[in-house]
């Protein structure tokens, strides 16, 4: 066999190879995943997004919830492989420079989870406004869209107003990390905090939760 011979051999061999990885990372998009789905957002039969409100499906069965026209958020069984999740029809690179997505990335040296991240350019991610990421590095989980038309101040600054704020909600100021309101803290990279400790600093309110406030719960 001749070195041209060879070459073409081993162009061939990569070119299949090639074609398979691609087959296996459709089959991976489009696969739905199992566990790990509690908070997570998926799109229905009927094209409404519904937030994931257990952990797994019972039965063929997973329970959503999803806010009504009045604003108030209503509970609804669904059934599980009629959802459609963000990841099985978005990659990063076909997400639109603007969006906010909650990621998970790894460039190899430094790795980050569950951090809200802004598609700044295209192929590139920032969180922090410190952190970049590449398409290539990123992994999306849900995007960060409201659940409900805006009805909150645009900014927030007493501990109550931290407190009326729904579950999901997300409040920054310039040149910090989004802090985002989960069940009874408020969580940023590496850190927890409450109502008390964000009190006294105005903050932008950068989305509006889908849950209930603990006043309200």
């Amino acid at each position: 066999m001749t070195n041209r011979q060879r070459l073409e051999e081993l162009q061939q061999q990569a070119k299949t190879l090639a074609e398979q990885i691609k087959q296996l990372q459709d089959q991976l998009n489009n696969a739905q995943p199992t566990t790990g789905l509690l908070g997570r957002w998926a799109t229905n039969r009927h094209g409404k997004q519904v937030l994931i409100t257990t952990d797994r499906p019972v039965g063929g069965w997973i329970e959503t919830a999803f806010v009504s026209p009045d604003g108030t958020t209503s509970e609804k069984a669904e059934q599980f492989d009629s959802l459609t999740f963000p990841d099985q029809t978005t990659r990063p690179q076909d997400v639109p420079a603007g969006e906010a997505w909650l990621i998970d990335a790894d460039d190899g040296d430094y790795s980050t989870t569950n951090t809200p991240a802004l598609k700044i350019d295209e192929g590139l991610w920032t969180s922090r406004g410190l952190s970049e990421w590449t398409d290539e590095e990123v992994e999306l989980i849900t995007p960060l869209i409201p659940a409900r038309p805006q009805d909150t101040p645009e900014t927030v600054t007493t501990e109550d107003e931290y407190a009326a704020l729904p579950e999901g909600s997300v409040v920054a100021k310039p040149g910090e990390e989004p802090w985002v309101h989960l069940p009874h803290v408020w969580a940023q990279e590496g850190a927890a905090t409450d109502d008390l400790v964000l009190a006294g600093t105005v903050r932008q309110v950068l989305r509006h939760g889908w849950g209930t406030s603990p006043d309200n719960s």
